[in-house]
């Protein structure tokens, strides 16, 4: 594993299509967070408003960084999370410990 974090561009609806294509069956965006989750990169918390958000791990920051952004269509803006490519490896890589 290397710690650049140059491309950290995927969030997660790009690594679930990405590992739909890979696993020839539908991955969710919400799968992916879950399996992050489960490898210890994220975790979820609820926000003093009381909204459920993830939060990088200290493992998961060798592998995401959080972001600042606005979604016009939706009329949203917050942190979000982007994780780098290897991060799809190291799912591929554990996906049978996770999805059993």
């Amino acid at each position: 594993m290397t710690n650049n974090l140059e491309n950290v561009d995927f969030t997660p609806s790009e690594i679930a299509m990405k590992l739909s294509e890979l696993e020839q069956k539908p991955i969710s965006n919400r799968q992916v967070n879950q399996l992050l989750e489960q490898l210890g990169l994220q975790r979820k918390f609820k926000s003093s408003k009381g909204k459920w958000k993830w939060q990088l791990t200290q493992v998961g920051k060798k592998y995401g960084r959080v972001y600042s952004v606005t979604n016009t269509l939706r009329n949203w803006s917050g942190n979000q999370i982007k994780w780098s490519e290897e991060v799809i490896s190291l799912i591929q890589q554990n996906w049978s410990c996770l999805t059993a």
